[in-house]
Parts: C-alpha cells; sequence; structure tokens
C-alpha cells in the first residue's frame, strides 16, 4: 500500500518493491540486450517498413500518446516514493513515441499528433488514483502491444516493439507494486491483470 506518510515500510512491502524492482532491472537487461544499437539506428539500418504497418504503429503512437498525457499529468500528484518512478516512467513513453513516430516515417506516413484531449476519467483524487490511472493506461498499452507485435515487419521493427512492450510491463509490475498487488500476477503478460 502506498501512502504520503514516511513510515517505515515492513518487510513484505519491502520485498515487494525490491521483487518490483528487479523485475524492472531483468526487463531492462532483456530490452537492452534486443539489439546493439538504439532504436534510432535500428530504424535507420532496417529493413523498409511495411506500408500495411502504419496504421497499426499509429494506434501504438496514439496509446503512448495518451500515456505521456497521463504521466505528464498524475506524476506531480504521486507520493514522494513514486515521483521518481513517475519521471523515469514518462521519459520512457517519449522515447517510445518518438521510436514509433520514426517507423512511421520510414514507412512514408505521417505520425499522428497528440489529440487535444483525452478521456481519461475523473480527474485522481490523491496517489492512488493516480496509480490506478496509470495502471489503466498500461494495461491497454500492454493489450495493443502483445496484438501488433506478431503482425509486424520487418523482424527488426517486431523485435524493437517486443522491447517497448517488455518496458511497459515492467511500468506495470511497479505500478501494482505500488498499489499493493502483486507486482508479477501470472507467468505470462496479458495486459489483463
Amino acid at each position: 500500500m502506498v501512502s504520503g506518510d514516511s513510515s517505515e515500510p515492513d518487510a513484505s512491502s519491502r520485498r515487494g518493491w525490491l521483487r518490483a524492482a528487479g523485475v524492472g532491472l531483468a526487463g531492462a537487461v532483456v530490452a537492452a540486450g534486443c539489439g546493439k544499437t538504439s532504436l534510432r539506428a535500428q530504424v535507420q539500418n532496417s529493413e523498409p517498413i511495411l506500408n500495411t504497418d502504419v496504421a497499426l504503429l499509429q494506434h501504438l503512437l496514439d496509446l503512448e500518446h495518451m500515456a505521456i498525457v497521463a504521466y505528464t499529468a498524475g506524476t506531480p500528484l504521486l507520493s514522494s516514493a513514486m515521483v521518481k518512478a513517475g519521471q523515469l516512467f514518462l521519459n520512457d513513453e517519449l522515447a517510445h513515441a518518438g521510436a514509433l513516430a520514426g517507423w512511421i516515417k520510414a514507412a512514408g506516413g505521417t505520425p499522428n499528433k497528440p489529440a487535444p484531449s483525452y478521456d481519461l476519467g475523473r480527474p485522481p483524487q490523491g496517489s492512488r488514483e493516480v496509480l490506478e490511472l496509470l495502471h489503466r493506461v498500461e494495461a491497454a498499452q500492454l493489450t495493443a502491444y502483445l496484438d501488433a507485435v506478431p503482425r509486424l515487419e520487418p523482424f527488426s521493427v517486431k523485435q524493437s516493439v517486443a522491447a517497448i512492450l517488455a518496458n511497459d510491463a515492467q511500468h506495470v509490475a511497479v505500478v501494482r507494486a505500488a498499489l499493493g498487488q502483486p507486482a508479477i500476477p501470472s507467468a505470462f503478460v496479458s495486459g489483463q491483470e
């Protein structure tokens, strides 16, 4: 459970946070190991991206824009223990959006701009409600990325999108732990947790 007080968490909470941090670190290693080069370099040096993938990439970009808005608006409302994670996750979402926009341009498309507004429900009241919102947004991303990975071509784009999926799964694990839920509820990422 996350609260705004500065009392010392119990041992089970510390274990949960450490477990979530370990998952995050493991996912980062996996994501980093997906290629020796940056996502930008992979886009520039990869096989041509199919025009048929543009609509799918646009959908993923739209979800990234929504996540950017949610993290931008929500991070200042998070407890002090979660603000740094919110900032890091926002930076990740910005990088994901940049990579997706690059692939869309490489395929001859024009990346979608952020919408003027997003329906994220009623404004959250406090850290817990922000975490619940971020969990919903991240879960929607996981579902979309899981759907996209097997459908994308070329392999280098599929591989990089899978790395984004792994990174978003890290976000979900940390958010779930902050909500007092099991960081990893099952052996397989589904977006339905």
